[in-house]
């Protein structure tokens, strides 16, 4: 394959880790939701600790896992901005 049928392949990746990422986020908002509901914190370290460790034990590579990590903490982070965003739970206490 030349270069152009990589990229293409490339592409398509990304888009459907796009939209993957934006379903991601509209459960992430409803977890924000019903978190407001109960009255909690939006942030959970506890089960941001189990994502980050799920996701470094399923890791196969060639990424490793402090890239793994990175990429997953700053999904986590970015979530927690949408729920912020769109009003949904308590704010994280200072």
């Amino acid at each position: 394959m030349k270069i152009d049928d990589w990229r293409r392949k490339i592409d398509a990746i990304d888009t459907a880790l796009l939209h993957l990422l934006n379903l991601r986020t509209e459960l992430a908002l409803e977890v924000g939701r019903l978190k407001n509901e109960e009255g909690v914190a939006l942030r959970a370290l506890g089960r941001e600790q189990e994502i980050l460790t799920r996701m470094r034990e399923l890791n196969p590579g060639p990424l490793d896992n402090e890239a793994v990590a990175k990429i997953y903490q700053l999904i986590l982070d970015l979530s927690i901005r949408t729920q912020e965003l769109d009003r949904y739970g308590k704010p994280d206490p200072l």
